[in-house]
């Protein structure tokens, strides 16, 4: 990627690296800005006020016809010329109107745009690594965030949610209006009415698990789906179809994450340490390949990395060391 300097909204807007990031939709440049925002804390709020622009805010656009334009300025052009012979301060007074008129003109028009943006604002809540957050909506939903994830809806709209990787859902159902509740991902749509489930729409696909009530699945393959608790879908946006359709026993392993530990019931160590990629954005290597397969069972903390990965080395007899950049993992 070629060095640039990002010090104005249209600097991230331009960048095509930076939609991509924006939109969560390419690993790379995923990364890439993940660690420049970790760098550049200063020009966080600028970026993240590029990034929300790019996810929806829409500003209407005014414009005036170029032909009453033309019209407007010869009108001005013979008045100028019409008074060019007179005195100055008379000729500076006439000018003086005509560019306080035109200013009123901008105003008017800028206020228009402002009520335009605030009437179709949106609002988005936003998670780092290694930290989740609790949200209550105006309807009443209740909305447990994931790390490295967001959510974004309209002030006027909290019942339309665009999710970007993981949240768990408590829907306030609205029984005098029934109104539905819509979780929007890049993979499809869920709606619900009022319940409790799990979206998590990391690795190029959406997960979802309900734990109590029903609700309905719409995919970008065209087709729909209905699913009753303990239901658990996965959903690759790579094939455009559903891969994993299960009912599981227990809730806990897909939602221990919003209580503060992750659930590994006989994982191998490979998938149970891209959880902790998940939670913490670290990278881990191999210097042993065979240790991917080692199997885990149990429950880890994830009050902090490091309490987490020595929970993690006890049940798996590995070492696992920080060099440079990534912790390579050593079998003992």
């Amino acid at each position: 990627m070629a060095k640039r300097t990002y010090n104005t909204i249209h600097d991230f807007l331009n960048d095509s690296s930076f939609k991509n990031w924006a939109h969560n939709s390419q690993l790379s440049d995923i990364s890439f800005w993940d660690f420049w925002l970790k760098n550049n804390p200063l020009k966080k709020d600028i970026a993240y006020e590029a990034r929300d622009i790019l996810l929806g805010i829409n500003f209407k656009k005014t414009s005036i016809p170029e032909e009453k334009l033309n019209i407007e300025w010869n009108k001005l052009e013979t008045k100028l010329k019409a008074t060019q012979n007179k005195k100055n301060n008379i000729l500076n007074k006439k000018y003086l109107t005509l560019i306080s008129v035109a200013a009123s003109i901008l105003i008017l028009i800028s206020v228009g745009i402002y009520t335009t943006f605030l009437n179709s604002s949106y609002i988005t809540h936003k998670t780092a690594y290694g930290e989740t957050l609790d949200l209550k909506l105006k309807d009443g939903t209740s909305v447990t965030l994931n790390s490295n994830s967001s959510i974004t809806y309209k002030n006027n709209d909290v019942r339309k949610v665009w999710l970007k990787g993981e949240a768990y859902f408590k829907v306030n159902k609205k029984e005098t209006t029934n109104a539905k509740f819509w979780v929007n991902t890049d993979d499809l749509k869920v709606e619900v009415y009022g319940t409790e489930f799990n979206v998590n729409t990391k690795k190029e696909k959406t997960k979802v698990y309900l734990e109590e009530g029903s609700i309905w699945l719409t995919m970008n393959n065209g087709k729909s789906k209905k699913m009753i608790p303990g239901n658990y879908i996965e959903y690759s946006s790579e094939y455009k179809k559903i891969t994993v359709d299960e009912k599981l026993i227990s809730n806990e392993e897909k939602t221990s994450w919003k209580n503060g530990k992750l659930i590994f019931n006989n994982y191998t160590l490979e998938e149970a340490l891209n959880k902790v990629t998940d939670t913490y954005g670290v990278n881990f290597t191999y210097k042993n390949p065979e240790t991917k397969a080692f199997l885990i069972t149990g429950i880890v903390p994830t009050t902090n990395l490091d309490i987490c990965l020595n929970a993690i080395k006890k049940s798996t007899n590995i070492i696992i060391k920080k060099e440079n950049t990534k912790l390579v993992v050593y079998k003992k």
